[in-house]
């Protein structure tokens, strides 16, 4: 079933692939490729592509049928599709890539599921990590961007080793938990010294800093590992938050110490 009129598309654009994803194609015995006479709908994926149609999303069929053989089997798949019922708006030979919003096939893949199927490349960054903002988010994704599994070596109190840094205003408990929350992460890790940390960096491929201690001293640097320098250009800041938090709070004080 098929139409010809012009649509608004305010929707999406699914390409469905057919031998395989819509349909079941034996392969012949006598020469062991495919058998498009004998091709039989998949009763469940026929019913969820008519459905998104009738939602109103655009349907795209590709098929590959004749890529190898030169044979055109542009009619028989029409009136395979018209007569198990299928609704769709386009039949696409797989000779280019059709324009969609989202591809079905059934040897296809997504790029993350692949990233789980190769060698694992660990890349690993270490902080406190108090108050997320949007800067460590940002730096969390480009750092995925450079490896399939990242884990996050979370600082207990840096306050312990480092006079001039402010405790966390956070409990390690309370960070591990959004820390986990955000899809980039795939594990997070506890320390409390320096030393322990970098202990750790022998089980990892690549270490995340960021482009601030690129001319300078950092823990570690003559430890043999992969750096990986994230970008910093936003203007976040923990301690500049927390500053803010606190002169809000001391505003607010003396405001309501006013109206009392």
């Amino acid at each position: 079933m098929r139409t010809s009129h012009l649509f608004t598309w305010s929707y999406m654009n699914y390409c469905f692939d057919l031998d395989g994803t819509i349909c079941d194609t034996p392969l012949r015995k006598s020469d062991n490729k495919p058998g498009y006479l004998e091709s039989t709908p998949f009763p469940f994926m026929v019913e969820q592509v008519n459905r998104l149609y009738d939602d109103g999303h655009k349907i795209i069929i590709m098929t590959a049928r004749g890529r190898g053989s030169g044979i055109d089997w542009t009619q028989l798949t029409r009136e395979q599709l018209d007569r198990w019922g299928v609704k769709y708006h386009e039949l696409e030979p797989m000779f280019h890539k059709p324009t969609a919003d989202l591809f079905i096939d059934d040897k296809g893949i997504s790029v993350e599921e692949w990233k789980k199927t190769v060698p694992p490349r660990k890349g690993i960054i270490g902080g406190a990590f108090d108050i997320i903002h949007p800067g460590y988010i940002g730096m969390f994704k480009e750092a995925k961007e450079h490896c399939n599994h990242l884990t996050i070596a979370l600082h207990k109190d840096p306050s312990t080793e480092r006079i001039r840094k402010m405790p966390p205003v956070h409990s390690v408990e309370e960070r591990i938990e959004i820390l986990h929350a955000i899809r980039y992460v795939d594990d997070v890790i506890v320390y409390d010294v320096e030393e322990k940390f970098l202990s750790y960096l022998k089980d990892y491929h690549i270490r995340f800093l960021g482009t601030d201690y690129l001319n300078g001293n950092y823990t570690g640097k003559d430890i043999p590992i992969d750096i990986v320098w994230l970008k910093r250009d936003h203007d976040y800041s923990v301690s500049k938050l927390k500053t803010k938090i606190h002169g809000s709070v001391e505003d607010y004080m003396e405001k309501m110490e006013g109206i009392l």
